[in-house]
């Protein structure tokens, strides 16, 4: 795949090519990928280990070695595809990837996640590398450093279009900002119709205004009161409209940050189970916090009867999730002499114990998973292009882009890579990675085309006919694979070992050149 779509060729026209070196820069990125890619458990210094039983005069070309893929040479590329730009270089390649593969660009998932890292890093002088510093993790790791990356996906086949690495510090508000205004001029340029779909992050006060003419379909954020306003309401209008068996919608035309909108409220069956849950969970931690507030006011007096009944109303307004059922006072006199009181012995004063019990609140407690059930997207693009259902559709693929972080993420890709010392290094990696992303997601999506066109299926983990394998699971499938070279009679032999049936379909659907290096019919 790298060759077809000629990555190497694209990074050495723009990246530059040493005369005394053994392999070009291209070279040495395609075998990161490579090395990635494989699945190796190995850290990228490595990477002449990987490839030290791997038919390099197939995979690249005559002449090339194992040990030309040492530290020293990734480093020193590295550091070229900083010095070129490593935003500039993946989207330039991937513009040329996408015209290549015809991949339909008009959706567009925008996320950001963060890198934990270890170690310590050398400071940088270039003002272009990124600061390694500690920020909000992702991953749950406040002790660690990080690097923010930023990542553009098509809807398409979830193929990387651009990725921009962040200082580990910077807020995801300040990263949608600045990509919204970028993208405003890209998208004016565009000579198709091109939305961008983001997850509640971009809908902000301060990016509305780069927000007006950018078309976008976002999740409203929960934290505006607006929202549960509109969640109300349409649960009381009861009008929905079905988009599948599990989810249905319904409509509002708004104007909110000086935009003319509109929202969809949508009902999910999924998101309803989940609510539930929650609910619930929610509710059982609220009673146990209630009996004990209960067992501490109990234990004190009062007073009058009024004191107690505020001191407990006061603590009924917090609760969420149930109400007060009954409660009931206890008088406590105090006599104005020390020892048994006789009926002749003066009161001085009488204080109020209270006692109380709740129940759950069913109606709250419905109506907390009925808001739970329901979000709402809001999109700022005519109905005349993109229809409810389109918009719906749309902003449920962002998974696309959560899903090419899982991805990157995954402890068995480029595993312990990230110990490279200096910053200008680790964006350059980070290129590399989001650059083996596409290569899986374009591969992944000529596999599942190459299915659909032929009516066929693979088997699964489970043996069960599947339609969308991924390509994880097809690396597995041909596992087992040996290139066996056989000297008899001073003549060289080469055989290739381990075919089978369920091999050799999987190599046919990616056509007539892999056929070749595998040495069989094309079928």
């Amino acid at each position: 795949m790298i060759k077809d779509v000629g990555i190497i060729q694209m990074l050495d026209a723009r990246l530059r090519v040493h005369a005394q070196e053994e392999i070009t820069t291209g070279e040495a990125v395609a075998g990161m990928i490579l090395n990635g890619l494989g699945f190796s458990n190995r850290p990228l210094s490595f990477t002449p280990q990987f490839f030290a039983n791997t038919p390099l005069d197939l995979l690249f070309r005559q002449g090339v070695k194992a040990e030309m893929f040492n530290r020293f040479k990734l480093g020193r590329s590295l550091d070229e595809v900083h010095a070129y730009g490593c935003d500039l270089l993946l989207s330039e390649v991937a513009m040329a990837v996408c015209a290549h593969e015809g991949i339909d660009q008009r959706f567009n998932h925008l996320d950001t996640t963060s890198f934990s890292l270890t170690g310590d890093y050398m400071p940088e002088s270039d003002e272009h590398a990124i600061a390694i510093t500690h920020g909000y993790s992702k991953d749950h790791r406040a002790d660690l450093k990080q690097a923010v990356l930023e990542l553009m996906v098509s809807q398409d086949g979830g193929v990387p279009l651009l990725s921009k690495s962040w200082d580990g510090n910077a807020s995801d508000s300040k990263v949608f900002q600045e990509r919204a205004e970028a993208l405003l001029k890209t998208f004016q340029n565009s000579p198709n119709p091109r939305y961008v779909v983001a997850d509640c992050k971009l809908y902000d006060k301060d990016t509305a205004e780069h927000l007006q003419s950018l078309p976008f379909i976002t999740r409203i954020p929960h934290t505006l009161k607006v929202v549960s306003q509109v969640i109300t309401q349409a649960l009381a209008i009861d009008t929905w409209h079905d988009v599948d068996a599990h989810t249905r919608y319904q409509r509002l035309e708004l104007c909110h940050y000086g935009m003319a909108q509109r929202w969809l409220v949508v009902f999910s069956q999924a998101a309803a189970w989940r609510a539930e849950a929650a609910v619930r969970q929610a509710q059982h931690k609220e009673y146990d916090a209630i009996q004990q507030q209960l067992f501490h006011l109990q234990a004190q007096r009062f007073e009058s009867q009024t004191a107690a009944s505020e001191a407990l109303s006061k603590l009924g307004k917090k609760w969420r999730y149930h109400h007060l059922d009954s409660y009931a006072f206890t008088a406590h006199k105090r006599y104005g002499k020390k020892g048994r009181p006789t009926p002749d012995t003066p009161i001085k004063a009488t204080e109020w114990q209270i006692a109380a019990q709740v129940l759950p609140d069913a109606e709250r407690i419905n109506h907390a998973k009925q808001l739970g059930a329901c979000y709402v997207i809001g999109s700022n693009i005519p109905c005349e292009q993109l229809s409810d259902v389109e918009v719906i559709t749309g902003y449920k693929a962002q998974a696309q882009a959560e899903g090419g972080f899982r991805f990157l993420k995954d402890p068995l890709f480029f595993v312990s890579s990230l110990f490279v010392k200096k910053p200008s290094r680790i964006q350059g990696l980070l290129m590399v990675m989001t650059l083996a992303l596409l290569v899986y997601s374009v591969t992944q999506r000529r596999l599942r085309q190459a299915l659909a066109r032929q009516n066929d299926t693979l088997p699964n983990q489970i043996h069960q006919p599947t339609r969308r394998p991924t390509l994880r699971w097809v690396f597995q499938l041909l596992e087992g694979i040996h290139r066996v070279r056989v000297t008899v009679h001073d003549q060289v032999h080469t055989l290739i070992e381990g075919l089978n049936e369920v091999r050799i379909k999987i190599l046919r659907l990616f056509g007539e050149k892999v056929c070749q290096v595998y040495h069989i019919a094309s079928g």
